[in-house]
């Protein structure tokens, strides 16, 4: 008898079954899960929108690309001709041009070019006359046609290009 009254006790009592209990549990997770979720990916957004609002300038840089065509040193002068490509896919705006005597570190050019040749357009190039200071005379002294110079084209957002050239030699 005893085992038949230990049935009849179990029968008896009332709670809550393991799949109703399994549904309740899924419900709160999924809720609670779908609001985390969702947040995270509005704050996710928000940073990549304040990444590109902060960051397009530097976007921009990326795209700008000069081409050094070629230098002319002319040798009755004291005229130095670039010709410059813009092979980037932005509009490109020469800021400043630097020439360096490699040998003895002479500063000999750093300026703005003309303005009117300071923008280069998209798959464009151009011409910019630009005259140094040479204390000794011109291009074809011996002082200046006998070495290499470093020549640095900056542009208004921040890159440059450079290259080392040599005049002509004797």
């Amino acid at each position: 008898m005893y085992h038949v009254s230990k049935k009849l006790a179990l029968k008896k009592r009332r709670g809550v079954s393991n799949i109703i209990g399994s549904l309740i549990v899924l419900a709160v997770v999924a809720s609670v899960g779908s609001v985390i979720l969702f947040q995270g990916l509005n704050q996710i957004n928000a940073f990549n929108q304040e990444l590109t609002l902060h960051d397009k300038e530097h976007s921009a840089a990326l795209r700008e690309k000069i081409l050094f065509e070629h230098v002319r040193f002319d040798p009755d002068s004291t005229e130095l001709v670039l010709y410059l490509a813009n092979i980037g896919s932005i509009d490109t705006t020469i800021s400043q041009v630097t020439v360096v005597k490699i040998d003895t570190q002479e500063l000999l050019l750093r300026e703005k070019p003309p303005a009117a040749n300071a923008t280069i357009l998209i798959e464009d190039h151009q011409e910019i006359t630009l005259s140094p200071t040479l204390t000794t005379g011109m291009w074809n002294s011996s002082y200046y046609n006998s070495s290499d110079y470093r020549i640095v084209v900056s542009t208004s957002k921040g890159n440059f290009e450079d290259k080392i050239v040599a005049p002509y030699n004797n």
